[in-house]
């Protein structure tokens, strides 16, 4: 048997015992680090936006046909809304359409169809509506205003208005 052989085993065992005998004495360190997120409400348009509205309005008859649109959106939070304003006064559903001094009164809902009457039950300028979480559809009509006589005998002519639309997560 040669002894010099032996010799290098020994000393490799008892390496390895020593290496065993370290890990099961907590000789190397440990320790723990947190992981955390915030997740903020948050809503998008999930298309390019709404499209623009051309509703229809007869003043010898006082009646209308409204035009409709959808707003798409993607919504995670509690209580995400849209509020929609032409930068008239807060509270109304009256929103105006000019052409020079002339102005054509309209309302916004969100009925799929719209014919400007009480009925159509118009949004309040500046309110916010309720959206759906996660993915949803809003439909917006707008019709020229029909009930109260406010736009018989307006004069013939182009009307235009911007509105802007907020969403509030």
């Amino acid at each position: 048997m040669n002894l010099r052989n032996l010799t290098r085993t020994g000393t490799g065992l008892a390496a390895s015992a020593a290496l065993f005998a370290s890990l099961a004495s907590g000789a190397f360190a440990t320790s723990t680090f947190n992981v955390s997120t915030t997740i903020t409400n948050s809503c998008t348009v999930t298309d390019s936006g709404p499209a623009d509205l051309f509703p229809q309005y007869t003043p010898s008859s006082n009646t209308g046909v409204g035009s409709a649109t959808t707003l798409n959106t993607f919504c995670n939070g509690t209580t995400p809304g849209v509020s929609f304003s032409d930068g008239g006064p807060f509270l109304s559903t009256q929103f105006t359409m000019t052409n020079g001094a002339q102005n054509l009164y309209f309302q916004i809902s969100n009925n799929p169809t719209c014919d400007g009457s009480a009925g159509d039950n118009p949004l309040l300028q500046g309110i916010q509506v309720p959206l759906g979480l996660g993915a949803s559809s809003f439909t917006i009509c707008a019709a020229v205003i029909t009930n109260g006589g406010i736009n018989v005998g307006v004069p013939a002519g182009s009307y235009t208005d911007t509105v802007t639309y907020t969403i509030v997560p």
